[in-house]
């Protein structure tokens, strides 16, 4: 982009006044909402927070899982859930630069095999990742390491609901963590970059149709 980065961030800050949060501490997921990825565990936790208000999870994408998600939510109130449909090319980059930390979300079954691209673009923006996947140590767990190494960020496995709650309420309580975690982001990049040239890891367009 070739904007100065104060007017980007006076974009952002206008999207976040448009969709009602601005001054809010943004969890985000960006991607397919296909069967590659957790997320059921993203409404649990967001009902675990629900008194939190300045807390707020941002959905953006589609999938065969969205309808069912949407639902759920609206089945039991949570309103510190949006969710919004995939972004034109044009709004992208502001709608990745707005969340206080993105989720990433993966099936263990498909550890090893690809890596979510929201992972790419989460460390790509500068920003911390949640994952919540395979975190085992075995040669499974790819990103979790990934995660590890670079410190930029948090794993929860799967189905851990109250651990993914306490990540969210830890990192809203400290974003000078945060900020320290997008930091340490293109540590991750590099890494990651280098073992897809090599042919060890595929990015994850592909899963979309999961």
């Amino acid at each position: 982009d070739d904007r100065p980065r104060g007017d980007l961030l006076g974009f952002v800050g206008a999207l976040a006044t448009q969709w009602h949060m601005a001054d809010r501490f943004i969890v985000g997921y960006s991607g397919s909402l296909g069967r590659a990825h957790e997320l059921a565990i993203v409404l649990a936790a967001a009902e675990r927070l629900r008194h939190r208000l300045e807390i707020v999870f941002l959905i953006v994408g589609e999938g065969n899982q969205k309808e069912r998600l949407q639902q759920e939510a609206m089945r039991v109130g949570l309103v510190n859930v949006l969710f919004k449909p995939y972004q034109p090319s044009a709004q992208l980059k502001f709608s990745l630069t707005l969340p206080d930390v993105h989720l990433v979300a993966l099936k263990p079954a498909l550890e090893g095999l690809i890596v979510p691209s929201k992972f790419y673009s989460a460390i790509a923006a500068g920003w911390p990742v949640i994952f919540v996947g395979d975190d085992s140590s075995d040669g499974a767990g790819e990103i979790a390491r990934e995660v590890s190494r670079g410190q930029c960020g948090v794993t929860v496995v799967p189905e851990d609901t109250v651990g993914l709650a306490n990540a969210v309420e830890r990192l809203s309580g400290d974003r000078d963590a945060c900020a320290c975690m997008g930091v340490m982001d293109t540590n991750a990049r590099g890494r990651c970059l280098r073992r897809s040239s090599r042919g060890r890891l595929r990015w994850g367009n592909g899963a979309g149709r999961w």
